[in-house]
């Protein structure tokens, strides 16, 4: 009697075991994931999954729409520099 609940702690243990190996492996990257070098003028679209690089004249479009909105936006903006910051002498001992 005593060997049945004996049985079933061990094989609780090994499927717990074997439940983790699975989980850990699904976490693993399972592919090196492709490189795809920057192209100016280019976009690169991952929605389905995999890199792909477009060179259309609608992309080419939406890239010069965006830079002009990008210059547009920054053109007033100005960055002046960060006043030093004093530093605080160490109080005086009292006497």
């Amino acid at each position: 009697m005593k060997s049945r609940p004996l049985w079933i702690f061990v094989a609780v243990i090994v499927l717990g075991a074997i439940g983790l190996l699975v989980a850990r492996k699904k976490m693993l990257p399972g592919k090196l994931k492709p490189e795809v070098a920057i192209q100016d003028g280019k976009t690169i679209d991952f929605s389905s999954g995999k890199p792909v690089v477009k060179d259309t004249e609608k992309e080419k479009a939406i890239i010069a729409r965006a830079e002009k909105d990008m210059a547009e936006a920054a053109k007033g903006v100005t960055f002046s520099p960060v006043a030093p910051v004093a530093e605080k002498k160490p109080a005086e001992p009292k006497k």
